[in-house]
């Protein structure tokens, strides 16, 4: 459902050199929990083996074991099956959920110092709104250049694919607080010289967003974990 890298990199070099110098020092605050993990490689060895104890609530945090997980707070239902152990933090809200390696930390920072993101994450935050009407929202927003579009389909059903670098660091939404002690709002922020894919998937629900994001000189390198991520994804509620 991603193309091959070698057509990918194209992608990421035609899209960098469209976008010329841009901001880098900007550290991406997406809305979740404050926490603290230890640097660590995306992937652990490919000993790991995957366990057969049954789907079981997706925990708010930390690296799962191989298994199945469903969320609980997000809807529409999501079923993950990990076959190996990913070095990203699960978590999930209303609004958002997914896998990244760092988490936000008071005031705003990054939970990680200088650690760039990487990041495979499900957004219902365009529900009611159409494939097309989603994909005039994300080419409204600023620092943020939209490439190649194509077809794809993700846990059997079918959307749109687009290919995206950031410029700088970008607000890809904003709603009210969702989080107890939060203020009035809740944003997702984009980190500055990210490739991304947006997916917008159609379903029976309505719009979800997906985005996969990695700093562009480790993107050919994550693009197979997040593959991998997407092709244990279902929806049991819609099926």
């Amino acid at each position: 459902m991603i193309r091959d890298r070698v057509a990918r990199g194209a992608i990421v070099a035609r899209l960098v050199a469209g976008c010329g110098n841009s901001e880098t020092t900007t550290t991406v605050r997406p809305t979740t929990t404050a926490t603290t993990s230890p640097p660590a490689t995306t992937l652990v060895p490919e000993t790991t083996t995957t366990t057969e104890a049954g789907p079981i609530p997706l925990p708010a945090g930390g690296f799962l074991e191989p298994g199945e997980y469903y969320t609980t707070v997000f809807q529409p239902t999501v079923l993950y099956r990990i076959d190996r152990k990913f070095i990203l933090d699960a978590f999930q809200q209303p609004i958002v959920i997914g896998f990244q390696n760092k988490r936000a930390a008071p005031g705003g920072g990054s939970g990680r110092g200088d650690l760039k993101y990487k990041g495979v994450v499900i957004h219902n935050r365009w529900l009611g709104l159409t494939l097309e009407e989603v994909e005039t929202q994300l080419r409204k927003l600023e620092m943020i250049t939209l490439g190649d579009t194509t077809a794809v389909v993700v846990a059997g059903y079918p959307g749109t694919q687009i290919e995206a670098f950031v410029a700088a660091t970008a607000r890809l939404w904003q709603e009210p607080g969702i989080l107890p002690g939060e203020g009035t709002t809740s944003a997702w922020w984009l980190e500055p010289n990210q490739m991304m894919s947006f997916i917008i998937l159609d379903t029976p629900a309505g719009s979800l967003l997906i985005t996969i994001g990695a700093d562009a000189e480790e993107w050919d390198d994550f693009l197979p974990v997040a593959e991998e991520i997407l092709a244990g994804i279902s929806f049991p509620d819609l099926d």
